[in-house]
């Protein structure tokens, strides 16, 4: 497949989707002559565009909104489900524009496959071009609708689009799709490439140091840490005081690497996505997970890490007023450092399947 085209479409909701696909797409480009087209949303191409800069023009950009994901209720994690409903609807009405406009530019071109993540335009693109046609998640979007009590119409045409994937690479964490009748593989966590050498630096500029994010698409009022003598690293869309023994440093948005920012931080203190996540298994952080009541995704990944020994949870609420002593010993108490040391990047057992 050497000189084809693999063309990625990463989801547009959040960051999470977009930089395990970079993960995927970084080590393709640094192993291979492969070229690859990727549609996401702006906001994350542009990250990816900085990301991706030494690689030039072996890669082309597309952007377009791929996907709705979950809308919250302002200043909340909470997802603001009429809201939800509205936009899927008029989203859905322009899918077979938006993916007539794609195969007319990508037509021409030599590509190999189409990957997913998991965009419902994409996949709908690869059945046109008649490619293989490969999905990769640690969900579908029915199961999480499904779960907020979504409109069976809405349920049934994710349902009937995900039906055209050849191949769904299901990532450790996925969701249970029963009603989903496709070959899959089960992989496990990966993440970009962590740089030993950065995070050393990191670590001797800032010394002890926590992480907190809510993903880049939140937007909070303000979190208060207790109880910290050290920094306080924290991505856009949160607010963060502390006490006069903390200095909070605030991420720009442009930040390309906050994984490596992740992995030279004692805590993680995070929304339950997997990107995230992934990121704290293999870097081996203590991580502390926000649970969210009413996402499915991040009940079941809570769930399922807490059982494991390896994650711990506080409320949403609880962001109010965290105290991190509080925090120290929920950690001491439940995670178990050897089950936590067993995950290793599964990246090669992706390369493989594509």
């Amino acid at each position: 497949m050497n000189n084809q085209y693999l063309a990625f479409y990463a989801s547009s909701h959040g960051f999470g989707h977009m930089t395990r696909c970079l993960a995927i797409i970084e080590e393709l480009l640094e192993t291979t002559d492969q070229l690859i087209y990727l549609a996401s949303g702006v906001y994350q191409n542009s990250f990816a565009r900085v990301y991706l800069a030494r690689f030039g023009d072996r890669v082309t950009y597309r952007d377009i909104r791929t996907e709705v994901g979950l809308v919250n209720k302002d200043n909340s994690l909470q997802v603001d489900i009429p809201r939800l409903e509205r936009e899927l609807t008029n989203f859905m009405t322009g899918w077979d524009t938006a993916v007539a406009a794609e195969v007319a530019i990508l037509r021409d071109l030599p590509v190999a496959c189409v990957i997913s993540d998991i965009s419902a335009i994409g996949i709908q693109v690869g059945e046109q071009l008649g490619v293989r046609n490969i999905g990769i998640a640690n969900f579908t979007w029915c199961e999480q609708y499904e779960f907020l009590g979504l409109s069976e119409t809405i349920i049934a045409r994710f349902q009937e689009v995900y039906a055209k994937l050849d191949l769904l690479i299901e990532y450790d964490l996925m969701l249970p799709a029963p009603k989903l009748s496709v070959p899959r593989k089960q992989t496990g966590f990966i993440c970009r490439r962590f740089d030993p050498a950065r995070i050393a630096a990191i670590k001797a500029q800032y010394g002890p140091s926590i992480f907190i994010t809510c993903g880049k698409s939140a937007d909070l009022n303000n979190i208060q840490i207790d109880n910290w003598h050290g920094t306080i690293f924290t991505t856009s869309g949160i607010n963060i005081t502390a006490t006069a023994n903390a200095t909070v440093v605030q991420l720009p948005v442009e930040t390309f690497d906050t994984h490596n920012y992740l992995a030279a931080s004692d805590v993680v203190i995070a929304k339950a996505g997997w990107g995230t996540i992934s990121e704290a298994m293999l870097s081996k952080r203590n991580l502390v997970l926000i649970d969210r009541e009413g996402v499915l995704e991040d009940s079941e990944n809570i769930e399922e890490l807490k059982r494991r020994g390896v994650a711990v949870s506080i409320k949403e609420s609880d962001l109010a007023r965290i105290d991190m002593q509080a925090i120290t010993d929920l950690v001491a108490d439940n995670i178990i450092r050897e089950n936590l040391d067993a995950y290793q990047n599964a990246m090669g057992d992706i390369l493989s399947a594509l």
